[in-house]
């Protein structure tokens, strides 16, 4: 099974640009695909939050000088539709104004989706979550 990362934080000045662009696309159909309703991992994918990653199965694996000091693991970077964040209006040629209306929207579903216990779960959906679509 694969390992990914998802960021946990819903503060904009605690999260990357990339890590914004992610939670973007997490709730942005593909620009390519007409089913994708938003970047999710595939099924096999097993997502851990980046303030509680998981723990290196081979800790011995430093003593051999590895750089990977997460053990490898690193952030979900494509959708189960093969797509990246940009195709998911997540970054790319957006201007300031809507970038920072996006970022704003996705970082509130996810304060939403934190607040119900379902942050890792891309499949949820209630008629709340819907209406902040």
């Amino acid at each position: 099974m694969l390992k990914a990362l998802y960021p946990a934080s819903n503060t904009p000045d605690a999260l990357s640009r990339e890590h914004v662009a992610l939670k973007i696309a997490r709730h942005t159909p593909c620009s390519t695909c007409a089913d994708c309703p938003g970047l999710h991992p595939a099924p096999e994918t097993e997502l851990f939050r980046d303030d509680r990653p998981p723990e290196n199965s081979l800790p011995d694996l430093a003593q051999y000088g590895s750089d990977d000091e997460d053990g490898g693991v690193g952030y979900l970077r494509l959708c189960e539709c093969g797509h990246g964040p940009q195709e998911h209006g997540g970054a790319g040629e957006l201007e300031k104004e809507e970038y920072g209306r996006r970022a704003a929207l996705a970082l509130r579903i996810d304060q939403y989706l934190e607040e119900q216990g379902r942050l890792l779960d891309f499949a949820y959906s209630d008629a709340e979550l819907r209406a902040l679509r």
